[in-house]
């Protein structure tokens, strides 16, 4: 038995020293990788410092600086200005006057007339009219008041005030004027009035809507 465990002694110490050799020789190679490593870590290292170094600084102040002093830019808001009023030395017309088209729409609105002679008095409006009536205008033979509508009739369905010329002269105070101007107007004659606005008479006259002739155009 001691001579077994003698030689299982012996096999296993040269064991040993057979394999300590290439142990070593594996220790050397891990020490030099290593080794190889580290130098080519130092320079990756050492190049990113170089580059940093040399980096510009962006001028963040400056920017900075820059930015506070811009005033913000922002969408100019909408504007929806207002119907402009005709001027003062506009012709009045439907079509560019509400208040004279409902005037000339309405049905016995003696309020309305009223409240548009008063708003519009000396203002100039213009309109298709038919003369309703003539009379002599008191003693004289060439003198008179017209009684004129809105419109082409003057019977049912008539619109408007009842519009007067009052005391005119038909050849110097309405002033004709048209291609085809007759020797006499009378009843049913269709004219495009030109007036100004002279003032509301109101029921005692007969609601008479009085008018100054501007210019009278034969139709």
């Amino acid at each position: 038995m001691g001579r077994r465990w003698a030689a299982e002694s012996a096999a296993m110490i040269q064991n040993v020293s057979k394999q300590g050799p290439p142990l070593a020789k594996q220790q050397k190679v891990g020490v030099g990788v290593a080794a190889g490593l580290l130098s080519i870590l130092a320079i990756v290292i050492t190049i990113g410092a170089i580059n940093e170094k040399n980096a510009p600084t962006p001028p963040a102040a400056a920017t900075t600086e820059a930015s506070a002093g811009q005033e913000p830019v922002g969408a100019a808001p909408e504007s929806n200005p207002a119907p402009a009023e005709p001027e003062a030395d506009t012709v009045l017309t439907v079509e560019n006057n509400k208040d004279l088209a409902a005037l000339l729409a309405a049905v016995d609105d003696y309020d309305l007339f009223k409240e548009f002679a008063a708003k519009y008095q000396g203002r100039t409006i213009k309109f298709d009219g038919t003369i309703a009536a003539m009379n002599h205008h008191g003693d004289y033979k060439t003198r008179y008041g017209i009684l004129v509508f809105a419109g082409d009739s003057t019977g049912s369905g008539v619109t408007g005030p009842n519009f007067q010329f009052k005391d005119v002269n038909i050849t110097s105070d309405l002033r004709l004027t048209g291609s085809n101007i007759p020797d006499t107007i009378g009843v049913g004659q269709k004219l495009r009035i030109t007036a100004e606005v002279e003032g509301y008479a109101g029921p005692e006259y007969q609601d008479l809507f009085l008018l100054d002739p501007v210019s009278t155009e034969v139709r």
